[in-house]
């Protein structure tokens, strides 16, 4: 414990330093609650008991060079992995919500994906072989499901769900194919 020692007039010592440490944390410390501007979106709309750390699986693999992934998940019992072969891929996975399943792979160079899933017992994956193909599944709605595959090279594909169930398989085999589907 720091004290720091002061001398008065009369040139006795003064011991203060606890007395002033004490002083100078209670002033440097924030007043506790909702201070400036909070963020109410950032609070789960889950109870607190189903809101567990060890509730949310993420894995990566990456083989290769310049391979880049980025895994985001809140909520609770989701799974998601990424597994890159290859060089200067980019994979990224952002889930919220329940029971939901991410898994994304790609084998190759300069390949590009990303999986975004907002609601409850989504599931979707993207596997990607070739070269410079680009592939987004977007899924808002709960119980979503999608599977999108790429084969080839320079390939598009962007999937968008707003409303429950599963979409039938999505395969893209060829070169400069491009596909754009919104439910």
């Amino acid at each position: 414990m720091n004290t720091l020692t002061l001398r008065t007039r009369s040139g006795r010592a003064a011991r203060t330093g606890p007395a002033l440490c004490m002083l100078a944390l209670l002033a440097a410390a924030p007043l506790t609650g909702q201070c400036g501007t909070p963020d109410m979106s950032s609070l789960s709309e889950l109870p607190p008991t189903e809101l567990n750390a060890s509730s949310l699986q993420a894995s990566t693999f990456q083989k290769g060079s310049l391979n880049t992934g980025s895994i985001a998940q809140k909520g609770a019992n989701t799974v998601a992995s990424i597994s890159q072969e290859g060089a200067n891929n980019h994979a990224t996975v952002s889930q919220t919500g329940v029971d939901n399943t991410a898994i994304l792979a790609q084998y190759g160079a300069g390949n590009d994906a990303q999986i975004l899933q907002s609601g409850s017992g989504d599931s979707g994956d993207i596997t990607q072989r070739g070269n410079g193909n680009h592939a987004k599944l977007e899924q808002y709605a709960s119980n979503a499901s999608a599977s999108l595959n790429q084969f080839g090279n320079f390939n598009q594909l962007s999937v968008t769900q707003t409303v429950p169930g599963p979409l039938p398989p999505i395969i893209q085999i060829g070169a400069g194919l491009k596909l754009n589907v919104y439910r």
